[in-house]
């Protein structure tokens, strides 16, 4: 699988994107975890990627919350998921959910 740079960093910037288009969206009662501690309004956010395999490019969807069974990202061969809270680095946390996906990808190959 010939995945260029290029294309993660494109990717990247796209989640960032992404991830600071949904903090409005956080409401009081949302929460990033099942955590019973966890009290800081947010949300869990999962990017499912699949590499093309002919041109390497990657493509993607999201979803928010409840990661299982269901969603956008549910049907793609690599995850990602931060927890985004409203005071998140979104830039920080793109970067985090790549590293996963890029781990994933390389696993597979």
């Amino acid at each position: 699988m010939n995945i260029t740079e290029k294309e993660y960093r494109k990717l990247e910037r796209a989640v960032c994107k992404l991830l600071k288009s949904l903090k409005p969206d956080i409401c009081d009662d949302y929460r990033a975890s099942d955590d019973l501690d966890d009290n800081t309004p947010g949300m869990q956010v999962t990017i499912g990627v699949t590499p093309h395999e002919e041109d390497g490019s990657l493509h993607w969807h999201y979803q928010t919350g409840d990661n299982l069974f269901t969603g956008g990202a549910y049907g793609h061969a690599h995850w990602g998921v931060v927890s985004l809270y409203r005071r998140s680095n979104c830039a920080e946390l793109a970067r985090e959910c790549m590293g996963e996906i890029a781990d994933s990808i390389s696993q597979m190959v």
